[in-house]
Order: structure tokens, then C-alpha cells, then sequence
């Protein structure tokens, strides 16, 4: 017998062959296909017939027989068989994208007829929450007044194979149930099976992932008696119609076998075995119930009311024996949620004895661990207490030959692994499916780059260094941990790579110049912290005082990783406030720097300090030209390319450098601010009160708005000034406001009046309090001035970058325009580099050239979106195991909000009013959120001094900047969230 894999054509989803689609990290769609067959036909008897990449397949499978199919692009899969090498024999055909149970194969090939094809009579309900755009593309035919699905596999006797190999290809059209009709009617019997659920397409992973598993109850029954490394205990299980029928037999064999213990009561919904669905989680489950009738038909009852009235009576209900005794529980996923790559990830709760604190979400204190699969020993070292946990999961991917699952485990105090559930991951990742050997190399790699930084360099303090992604320039806010090459090499030509460095020389620092703030690890933006801590030393410091302090900033961060975004305010001292000596003292004394050191360094940071209060305008007056030169460089007959690439280098030329001034300043500003408050010079009412009394940028842009909303000002005038704005300043791919003026300026305008600056004045007490640290600090400025400095300074970091990114935001739309004539989409242009904007604009590269470059960096980037990295890195074995701590949040204003969560993607403009909103990144293009009345904000990413931090100052919302990655996944799972930025809390509220 033959068995011809029909797998020529396009697969229906992603880019790679249906065959080699992945199923588990060492399982493909062909081993499955190959394993339900090896009964039935010998190895050297299959065929694949191929076609699109089948060189990939020729890779993977070298001693697999297969044809190519000419001219295959035009070809039918009736086309494809006719040309498959027929040997006279029977022939089993299958396509590509299925498979089937071994003991179905077993039965069609046990059965007499000339044709036996599958059929699904259940087809519109094999899995739960089958699309309807599935339920549109499946193959039906009718039987017996029925519509059934078919499935692709048909027995062909050899007397109807020599028939079909006589065939021509032109003279006979359709499908393959075409030709089993053309056999029927030449008198060759024809016959149907019905598969029922005993096959599944590879288009779905809902299908495969209910192939595999079945249900919660049903899975752990098949597993129970085959583990080895974990216990999955007694369990009866039961359909709603099995307990409806037969209720009371139920309860006596419940009683039976866990007399004189508790219960758990748990769903085991189809429904809720499918991620598409939404309803992980969704129904009852009851813990520690008592062992009579009418406990048991109270919970049980529960569950099943949970599921709803449209359940037919399938879904069914686990009843398991309760575990008291817990040392440690959670889940965990045994791929990436995001991208189905291959990490495991625990969430875990090892304070309390709960088994439902993390699925319940109500234990705060919980620990996340990320594992790659590439090298998953590094647990041992990050968390030892959970190496029976992996060894039990790894044990159950290989028993169920499936690697995207979702397991609710715990330890016990005999350190015994106790499995409670096993749930597909359903996720649909197509698309971003990468080779797992492409991982491996990147991670080698990014090891072995951080390996060559641990030496010490010249004109750098430091034999070892750290990354992380929000030390400094806070790349991770402002272009995202995984950038689009186009935003991350921006960013690096505008900012990171000399400016940077070059305004903290200038400043009065270190320079560290040549080396670059940032450096990429797997595709990810990383700050070099031993580069940035160097940069806030004085350069009037001894060399050997700064050695010591540099070398003690290191071991801080080093000690203390989750200071890795705060590290002006935890790590380095960079300019004098009145508190320096004392809070110097406790934090570099422990790490070596001497009380010499500190005197030193005081003396050195009040000279920095004193003249950034009077250095302001000179350091951002060149951002006055930026403008004349853009507006010149507009006004020239030259094509759009070379425009983007003046208007960056004006841009780096006057304003980027202003900002980098203007950006420190708002830093000595707001840090000076906290120290006023910390010292009883003011209150934290009166340090709100001073933010008010001024606007900046953005109070500017609601001023304006509210001016067109009057019919003071035209919508021309206000997209003329504003229009430039994007959410994702760096990003080509997002809109600017003038691309979308209804959506980021029209819907935006509540029709409410704007609040009046506040007056602020300083009282005697207020005066006698700032006198006395300008006196200390041994500067000859006023008290008003002080103040006039610290208004200008927050004003100008604002002003400045507004300013600036006109020449950005245009240069962006220059590239688009550019793209447009050059056959390159928006998406495909954010895949080039700065350095191609150079060579093409030079002519030292070709245009096609370019779009080659285009098409691998996509490539490279679904590497880089599949690998999980920690937000720092201090050793080599963090790259592919690590915990992700929790941030310490940036609460703005005291007051206090509660609403509906609501993660921001596409939302309508009149969706957001009242609720408190979540963004990843803190970016002034988010502006637009402030005229919807939201109730609050919280950001992944972002800093004290951030835009949204002091936006939300000044008109007073509650908000919470920077929660950092493990807090903001942990948010996303609520539903209402309570912000008391007062009490600094996020809770969930009902």
C-alpha cells in the first residue's frame, strides 16, 4: 500500500509548508501524519507530493520519497495526485494539513470497498468555538440528506489507483470528491466512514489542542495512571446529563471513594478549554468542600449553573480530593502567551497555602520566572524550589507529545508535585512561528556580546558592566522593549549614541564619549549602566575618588536590580540636595567610598547645580534655529528621501542636544521639587499647586482646543501647530495627529472650559525654608529666581521636544512619501535603518537591495518578538532564565480614582470617559487621552520626570508611571481598579 501526502499547494495560514507545521518543539504536522500511518505502509511506500518550499521539507524529512508537482502554483489538488507515482498497489491519500487517530486508519483499511473516504457527520461542533470563517472554508459534500465535512483522506483500491494513474489531467476537473464520484459511476464501490472526532485540521489550534487533550477531566484521566514525576490524584468526573439523570448515584460514588475528606468541585468546560473563547477561568470551581450530599449538590450545582443555559448537557464537572498541606502553588505556561515561544513561564505563590492565590488573583506577593526551553537548567538557580515542577511538566509535554499547555500545579509539604489541571494554550500564533534553532543563535550570540563587556575599558570606571532597558533615556518608555529597526536606529542616531553623552560633558560630568548608551541584545534596546553611571560623575572629581564611586554605582545596581529605573534617585547622586551628605553617607560608605569621597563629591555636584540654575537658555537656545531650518529645507525642489535625511540632521544638529539640556534641567527641577517636600520647605498640596500654576505644552494644546471648540481657532490652525504629534514619537508606522485630526483632536474636546494657572505665591516660611538651601548650596540666586528656574525648566523639557520632534514627525512623513514611489508599505518601511536613509541617498546601495534588507529584518524580528529577556542583565545566565521583579510605581498626585480597566488599543473616543486607561508607554503622543475625562492612567514604562507624569500633575489625575512589566500584567487581568495614589495602591474593586 501507498500513502500519498498531498502538500503542493499555499497553507491556508502562516508561511511555512502545512506539514512542517509546529506542534510541539520537536514535533511537526508530518511526524503526526507519519506516526498514524506506521501500521498500515511501510516507510519507503510514502510520497509527498510538493510544491510550495518544498526544499524546507526535503530539509527536515531527507529520506522521505517526494515529488515535486510541476508548475504546482496553478494545480489543483486533483491535479497534484494525478501526478503522484502510482505503483498499481492500494493507495491511502491524505492532505497535508490533517491527521487522523490511528485507529481510524486501522478501520478504513480494514473495510472492502474500492473507495473509503472520511467524513465528519459533527463537523460544525468538533471543537467548541469553531469559527464560522472555519465553518466557511471546510470541504462539504451531502449524504443522505446531510451535509458532512470532508476530511482529505481516502483508501483507493488498486484497482481504483490503476484507474486514476490512466487518468489525464486534462480530462477530468473538480476535487477529489470528483473523482470518487467519477469512480462510483464507472462501477467501482464507493463507501463512507465517519471519523467522527478522531481527526483534526492543522489550520486550527483549537482543533488540535482538543485532538490532543479533550477535555480537563478527560485529559487528567488519561494521564493519571502513566506520570511518573507528579501526582494527579482520584477523580470522578460527569457530564451535566449524567448528573441529571443519575444524581444520586453520583453522590454515593462520590462519597464512596473520598469518604472522610474534602473536595474540590471543578469546570471542565469545552468552553473553557480554548483561549478564543475567553473563558479561562470563567466558570466555577469550589475548594475544600465537605464530603455529604448537600454540599455536593451545592457546588456541584454551581458549576453547572456557571456554564449557562446555551451548554447542551456534555460539559462536564471534575471532583477531585482537596490538597490542605501546600507549601508552594501556581501555574504555568509552557510557551510564550505572546508569540507561543518556547519559554516556560511560573507564576507562583510561596507565602501563602493557598492553591487559587494566582488564578484567583488575590495574593499580591506573587513570583514570576521565566525559563527558556533552550537552556532550562538556569532555574535551578533562580528559583531551586521549582525544579520538581519543571521536571513534572517536561514529563508531560513528552506523555502528551504537545508543548503548548497550560498547567495549575502545587507542591506539598513532602515536596510531592500535585497536577490539578492541563489546559491547551490556544492562542492563535500564526505568523509568528520561528525555528527554535533561530532563537538558540540569537541568544548565543547576545551571551556572547555581554561576555566580551565584562573587562574593564579605558576612560571608564568599572571591571564589569550591567543592561537594562530604563537606567537612562528610558528606552524601553520611549521606543518599547522590542523596537522596529527603523525606531531603535533613530533613536540611536538622534540621541543615544553621542548626545547623550556629549550634553553631560558639557553639563559638567564625565565624558564618555565614544561609547554609545545603548546596545542591542537579540533584537532588544539595553542601556550599558556602567556608560550611563560614568556619565553622572563630576568631572572635578580625582581620579581615584571616581573610581570608587563609579565601582560603588555598579555593585548598588547590581545588588539592588530592581532600582534599574531609578537610578538617579536609589543609585547615583548627580546633583546636591540639602539631604546629600546624609543620604551619601548610608549608601556609598557600605561600598567602599570613603568620607573623603563623599566631601569630594559634594563639593563638585554644588558646582554642577549651582550653574544649571542660571544655564538654562543658553543650553536650549539653538532649538530658535531648528525651525528657520526646517522651513528652508522645505521650501528646496529636492525629492522626499533627501529631505528626511536634512531634517534629521537638523534635528540632531539644533534640538536634540537643546533637549538633552532641557531634559536635565527638568530633572534638577523635579528632584529639587521632592527635596523641598522632604525637607518641610513645602507640602506635597503645595509642591500640585505650583505644577498648576503654569502651563506647559500640553496645557497649551487643551487651551487651544478649547479655542476651536468656540470658533476662536480654526481646525487648519490647530493641526498646523499640533499636527505633528504621533503616539510612538520614533514610529513610522503610527499616525501623526494630522493624519487623524477626528480622532486625536476633534473627539478630544469635552467642551470644558480650561482650569486658570493658579496663582502661586510663596509664603515667609516658604522663602525662609528656600533661602536657607540656596545659602547652603553657595549660589547668588534669589528665592524668585529659584522658583522662575524651576517653572522654566519643566517647562522647557516640554517645549523643547515639542519643538524638535516637528522635524522628526516630518522627516517621518518624508520617508512615507518616499516609500509610496517606491513601491514600500508603511509596515516594510519601519523595517529599514537610519544607515539605509545614507546609502540611498548616497546611491551606494540599490532599491532592491533595500527591500532585500526589508524582508530579512522581518525575518529577524519574529526572532526577537519570540525571545523573553529580563529588564536587566548582570550575567550571562539571564538570558534564558529569569525573575521578573516587581517595579516600585510612580504614583502622580495624592488623589484617589475607581473605574473600569480598559487596556488601550483602537478605543472610540467616546469609550473612555471615567475609566482608567493603560498604556505601555508614558509618550507625550498619548496626549490626546487627556481630553476623553478618563479617570486615571497607568503606564508600563516611564519615569518621575516623565511627560505623563508631569501632565498628570498639572491637571491633577491620579496615575501610576512606570508599573513595570510583572505589576502591569498582573493589572491587565482586572476588571475595575481601584488607583489611590495617596495610599499608593492599585487593587481591584468589585
Amino acid at each position: 500500500m501507498q500513502l500519498f501526502l498531498l502538500g503542493a499547494g499555499r497553507p491556508a495560514n502562516g508561511n511555512k509548508p502545512s506539514a512542517l507545521k509546529s506542534i510541539a518543539r520537536n514535533t511537526k504536522a508530518m511526524d503526526w501524519q507519519l506516526h498514524g500511518f506506521e501500521t498500515v505502509i511501510n516507510s519507503n511506500d510514502i510520497h509527498f507530493l510538493g510544491g510550495y518550499h518544498v526544499d524546507e521539507v526535503k530539509d527536515c524529512y531527507p529520506n522521505l520519497n517526494i515529488s515535486i508537482i510541476p508548475d504546482w502554483e496553478n494545480k489543483s489538488v486533483l491535479q497534484t495526485l494525478l501526478n503522484a507515482p502510482f505503483n498499481h498497489s492500494s493507495v491511502f491519500v491524505t492532505y497535508s494539513d490533517t491527521v487522523f487517530r490511528k485507529s481510524t486508519i486501522d478501520k478504513i483499511c480494514n473495510l472492502e470497498a474500492d473507495v473509503v473516504f472520511g467524513v465528519d457527520f459533527n463537523w460544525k461542533d468538533r471543537f467548541d468555538s469553531r469559527s464560522q470563517k472555519d465553518i466557511d472554508s471546510a470541504e462539504v459534500l451531502t449524504l443522505n440528506g446531510q451535509e458532512v465535512e470532508f476530511t482529505g483522506l481516502v483508501k483507493f483500491s488498486s484497482r481504483a489507483a490503476l484507474i486514476i494513474s490512466e487518468l489525464k489531467e486534462h480530462k477530468i476537473n473538480g476535487n477529489l470528491i470528483d473523482l470518487i464520484w467519477l469512480l462510483r459511476d464507472n462501477g467501482l464501490k464507493v463507501v463512507h466512514y465517519d471519523v467522527g472526532n478522531n481527526w483534526a485540521e492543522f489550520n486550527s489550534q483549537d482543533d488540535i489542542a482538543h485532538f490532543i487533550l479533550g477535555t480537563k477531566a478527560e485529559t487528567l484521566a488519561r494521564l493519571e495512571p502513566v506520570v511518573r514525576k507528579s501526582h494527579i490524584g482520584r477523580q470522578i468526573s460527569f457530564s451535566t446529563r449524567e448528573w441529571l439523570d443519575n444524581k444520586q448515584s453520583i453522590i454515593e460514588l462520590i462519597c464512596k471513594e473520598f469518604e472522610g475528606q474534602k473536595l474540590v468541585v471543578r469546570s471542565s468546560s469545552k468552553g473553557e478549554d480554548n483561549w478564543f473563547s475567553s473563558n479561562a477561568g470563567g466558570f466555577e470551581s469550589l475548594l475544600n468542600v465537605n464530603v455529604n450530599s448537600d454540599d455536593i449538590i451545592e457546588a456541584v450545582e454551581t458549576v453547572i449553573e456557571s456554564y449557562g443555559t446555551k451548554r447542551a448537557g456534555d460539559d462536564q464537572v471534575l471532583v477531585q480530593e482537596f490538597l490542605s498541606d501546600v507549601k508552594l502553588s501556581g501555574v504555568i505556561f509552557t510557551c510564550g502567551l505572546e508569540s507561543g515561544s518556547p519559554y516556560y513561564r511560573f507564576n507562583f505563590d510561596d507565602k501563602t497555602s493557598s492553591t487559587e492565590s494566582v488564578t484567583a488573583g488575590i495574593q499580591a506577593d506573587l513570583r514570576t520566572v521565566l525559563v527558556s526551553k533552550i537552556k532550562s537548567g538556569g532555574l535551578f538557580t533562580v528559583a531551586p524550589e521549582l525544579k520538581p515542577v519543571l521536571e513534572a511538566v517536561q514529563e508531560l509535554e513528552q506523555l502528551l507529545n504537545y508543548d503548548k499547555l497550560d498547567i495549575e500545579f502545587a507542591i506539598d509539604e513532602s515536596n510531592i508535585v500535585h497536577i490539578f489541571q492541563i489546559r491547551p494554550v490556544t492562542v492563535n500564533h500564526v505568523g509568528l512561528e520561528v525555528d527554535v534553532k533561530d532563537v538558540e543563535q540569537y541568544l548565543k550570540e547576545s551571551v556572547s556580546r555581554f561576555k566580551t563587556q565584562q573587562h574593564a575599558v579605558s576612560s571608564i570606571y568599572g571591571d564589569r558592566t550591567l543592561f537594562a532597558n530604563m537606567p537612562d533615556w528610558n528606552p524601553a518608555e520611549i521606543i518599547g522593549t522590542r523596537p522596529k529597526p527603523f525606531a531603535f536606529s533613530l533613536y540611536r542616531q538622534l540621541i543615544t549614541n553621542d548626545i547623550w553623552a556629549q550634553q553631560r560633558a558639557e553639563f559638567g560630568y564625565r565624558d564618555v564619549r565614544p561609547y554609545p548608551l545603548l546596545v542591542s541584545f537579540s533584537g532588544q534596546p539595553y542601556v550599558d549602566a556602567r556608560a550611563s553611571l560614568n556619565s553622572f560623575i563630576p568631572k572635578a572629581l580625582s581620579e581615584n575618588c571616581a573610581e570608587r564611586i563609579a565601582k560603588a554605582y555598579i555593585s548598588i545596581l547590581a545588588s539592588n536590580p530592581h532600582y534599574h529605573d531609578k537610578i538617579e534617585f536609589e543609585v547615583a547622586f548627580t546633583i546636591w540636595t540639602p539631604d546629600f551628605v546624609d543620604e551619601a553617607s548610608k549608601r556609598l560608605i557600605p561600598y567602599g567610598v570613603t568620607q573623603q569621597d563623599i566631601e569630594e563629591l559634594e563639593v563638585a555636584l554644588k558646582l554642577i547645580t549651582s550653574n544649571a540654575l542660571v544655564r538654562l537658555s543658553d543650553d536650549i537656545k539653538s532649538i530658535n534655529k531648528i525651525t528657520c531650518a526646517s522651513l528652508n529645507d522645505l521650501q528646496k525642489n529636492i525629492v522626499p528621501l533627501d529631505k528626511a535625511y536634512n531634517l534629521l540632521y537638523d534635528c540632531k544638529r539644533y534640538g536634540t542636544l537643546a533637549f538633552a539640556h532641557a531634559a536635565r534641567a527638568g530633572f534638577v527641577a523635579t528632584t529639587f521639587l521632592k527635596s523641598l517636600v522632604s525637607t518641610n520647605v513645602f507640602t506635597d498640596v503645595r509642591r500640585l499647586e505650583f505644577l498648576k500654576s503654569f502651563d506647559t505644552v500640553a496645557g497649551i494644546f487643551e487651551k487651544d482646543k478649547y479655542k476651536f471648540y468656540c470658533g476662536e481657532l480654526s481646525l487648519e490652525n490647530v493641526v498646523s501647530k499640533y499636527g505633528h504629534l504621533r503616539p510612538g514619537t520614533y514610529e513610522i508606522t503610527t499616525n501623526a495627529y494630522w493624519e487623524n485630526p477626528q480622532k486625536y483632536i476633534v473627539s478630544n474636546i469635552d467642551g470644558n472650559e480650561p482650569s486658570e494657572e493658579i496663582e502661586f505665591i510663596l509664603t515667609e516660611e516658604e522663602l525662609k525654608g528656600i533661602s536657607g538651601l540656596l545659602l547652603e548650596l553657595g549660589t547668588n540666586i534669589s528665592p524668585v529666581d529659584f522658583i522662575r528656574y524651576l517653572k522654566e525648566a519643566t517647562q522647557a523639557r516640554e517645549f523643547v521636544k515639542f519643538e524638535f520632534t516637528k522635524n522628526l514627525s516630518k522627516a517621518l512623513d518624508m520617508c512615507v512619501l518616499f516609500g509610496m514611489a517606491a513601491g514600500i508599505s508603511r509596515d516594510d518601511l519601519s523595517f529599514l535603518e537610519f544607515s539605509d536613509l545614507e546609502q540611498l541617498k548616497l546611491n551606494t546601495v540599490s532599491l532592491e537591495t533595500v527591500k532585500s534588507l526589508i524582508k530579512r529584518r522581518k525575518q529577524e524580528y519574529s526572532i526577537t518578538c519570540s525571545i523573553e529577556l529580563p529588564s536587566l542583565i548582570k550575567s550571562e545566565f539571564d538570558f534564558y532564565s529569569f525573575e521578573r521583579f516587581a517595579s516600585q510605581p510612580n504614583f502622580v498626585t495624592i488623589g484617589k480614582a475607581e473605574g473600569t480597566l480598559k487596556i488601550l488599543d483602537n478605543e472610540t473616543a467616546d469609550a473612555l470617559k471615567g475609566v482608567i486607561v493603560m498604556i505601555p508607554q508614558a509618550d507625550p503622543g498619548y496626549d490626546w487621552l487627556f481630553g476623553h475625562e478618563i479617570g486615571g492612567l497607568i503606564t508600563k514604562y516611564g519615569g518621575a520626570n516623565s511627560h505623563m507624569a508631569i501632565r498628570a500633575a498639572e491637571i491633577g489625575l491620579p496615575a501610576a508611571i512606570g508599573v513595570g512589566e510583572k505589576l502591569y500584567e498582573k493589572i491587565t487581568m482586572m476588571k475595575r481598579v481601584e488607583l489611590d495614589c495617596a495610599n499608593q495602591t492599585i487593587r481591584e474593586v468589585e
